[in-house]
């Protein structure tokens, strides 16, 4: 409505300034003047939402749920730093919302078995870093089920340690990595969409 506004005002200031100069003599009546147009460029704001309807900051934050769809497949990335405190597998109270977005996902698009993953950064050992991820996958999956009331949906869970590093771990300079440890250690529900 606003642009139609403008749009009528600019047309009359165009229309008033070419009636308001007489013709010159001996130019058949017509003439035309340009004008300098004045206007402001606006930005537009909005905010992005994911799927589980979670605003996304786009400038690069690492965020609490992140959810990626194909065709057939959800994919949700959880990252272990807002689940867990460092070294452990039980489920932080901030973590709250972030689950409760994943859980309304699976509800409405989970069809079949759903898969949770638990990785790693490469800090540690192998063995306990498989361990780790498996006790984190295993606590994600037992709060989606008394938490959420997701007892009907049945969970596959495997802890995969630092392997499928998502960042690298460390910089080229062979130096550690810590934002490329943070975005490994998370946790990735994988479900079959309905179709």
């Amino acid at each position: 409505m606003r642009i139609l506004g403008l749009a009528l005002i600019v047309c009359a200031l165009v229309f008033s300034n070419a009636s308001a100069q007489p013709p010159s003599p001996g130019a058949s009546g017509l003439q035309s003047k340009t004008s300098d147009l004045n206007f402001q460029v606006l930005d537009l704001v909005f905010t992005v939402t994911d799927l589980a309807g979670k605003a996304q900051d786009i400038g690069g934050a690492v965020l609490d749920l992140q959810v990626k769809e194909t065709e057939t497949e959800i994919t949700i990335d959880l990252a272990a730093d807002i689940l867990f405190d460092f070294d452990k597998a039980t489920i932080k109270p901030k973590a709250q919302q972030a689950l409760e977005q994943a859980a309304s996902v699976i509800r409405e698009k989970a069809k079949g078995t759903v898969r949770i993953d638990g990785y790693t950064d490469a800090k540690g050992s192998d063995a306990y870093n498989l361990r780790l991820s498996g006790r984190r996958a295993r606590a994600v999956k037992d709060w989606l089920v008394t938490k959420e009331g997701l007892g009907n949906v049945t969970f596959v869970t495997h802890g995969y340690g630092e392997e499928n590093p998502v960042a690298p771990n460390a910089k080229p300079d062979g130096s550690d990595d810590p934002e490329g440890r943070q975005k490994n250690r998370r946790v990735q529900i994988i479900l079959k969409k309905k179709g």
